[in-house]
């Protein structure tokens, strides 16, 4: 391999180690926004977000999930949404819970 070989790949490698470290900086911030009961936290993510002081205490996802439902058929009950804008709020609703707590499945 030629010169320009080994700088390709060292570049290439370059790359992949400062995505690494941008997606572990992003997963370290949304530890010390929100933290939820359950939730995956690789722990190079959660030793960097302790470095900015203590972990805020794990939430339960089900009760920001469930009031966020609530208010939703609240505000279509009371006449506030119709039925396209209640099932885009509730889509959001299910992509909330979908992010914050995913379904874990066994493969054979």
């Amino acid at each position: 391999m030629g010169k320009s070989g080994v700088t390709a790949v060292l570049t290439v490698a370059a790359l992949i180690a400062l995505v690494y470290a941008a997606l572990i900086c992003a997963h370290a911030a949304a530890i010390r926004r929100r933290r939820l009961r359950g939730a995956y936290e690789p722990r190079a993510a959660r030793w960097l977000a302790a470095r900015f002081g203590p972990l805020p205490e794990p939430g339960a996802a089900e009760d920001r999930l469930a009031r966020a439902e609530r208010r939703t058929t609240d505000r279509l009950l009371r006449g506030e949404l119709d039925p396209a804008e209640y099932r885009a709020a509730m889509a959001e609703v299910a992509a909330l819970e979908a992010e914050e707590r995913p379904l874990r499945t066994f493969r054979r």
